[in-house]
């Protein structure tokens, strides 16, 4: 009984000073973006898609994974979240609802993100309208965005980017990602 209780508490201690200790580590996925672009990828998204700017992969100076730098402890300092499911979305009635030109936020615009509830909604009752994004795809292409819409309560940890096409979102798939917010002085909003 001693033994379980003190597993216990190491894990406990440990998820309070490490925060994100528990956190997956995805080794492919870079740190923050400061650095040089990569050579393409590869990935069923071109840079005329409706999704905004999509650049390639960008990496750390000075970050390489051989060192063994792992980036799972600094995720709370960057605002960088584990997305569990990154998926492509059309504004149509039987993908949204009703009324799919109008999202959370707005009518639609070409680099609308929509996430789930817990990552939309602030702790203090507001809501991250507006807010540019990175979602930075396992495949190390960077989808630049901007906060629009909620997906369905069922959804956790998720993100869903709007598209012109049926065919473009199918072929996107269902991908996992990490999430960054990317802080800009100038708000999105205006002249919308």
């Amino acid at each position: 009984m001693i033994r379980r209780l003190s597993a216990g508490m190491s894990l406990a201690l440990s998820t309070f000073f490490l925060p994100n200790a528990l956190a997956p580590n995805l080794p492919d996925l870079p740190a923050p973006f400061l650095g040089t672009p990569v050579g393409s990828i590869g990935d069923p998204l071109k840079q005329g898609d409706s999704l905004g700017d999509i650049t390639d992969a960008q990496t750390v100076a000075g970050f390489t994974q051989a060192q063994g730098v792992s980036d799972g402890t600094l995720l709370m300092r960057h605002g960088f979240f584990y997305l569990r499911r990154v998926t492509a979305y059309n504004a149509l009635a039987d993908q949204t609802s009703s009324t799919p030109d109008i999202s959370a936020c707005g009518p639609n615009r070409p680099d609308q993100v929509a996430l789930s509830q817990d990552l939309f909604f602030r702790k203090n009752g507001g809501n991250r309208c507006g807010e540019r994004v990175n979602i930075i795809l396992r495949s190390g292409r960077v989808i630049h965005g901007v906060v629009w819409d909620t997906m369905n309560p069922r959804y956790h940890m998720a993100a869903d980017i709007l598209m012109g096409s049926v065919q473009h979102a199918v072929d996107f798939g269902v991908k996992q990602a990490k999430l960054r917010f990317v802080h800009s002085m100038v708000p999105v909003t205006n002249g919308i």
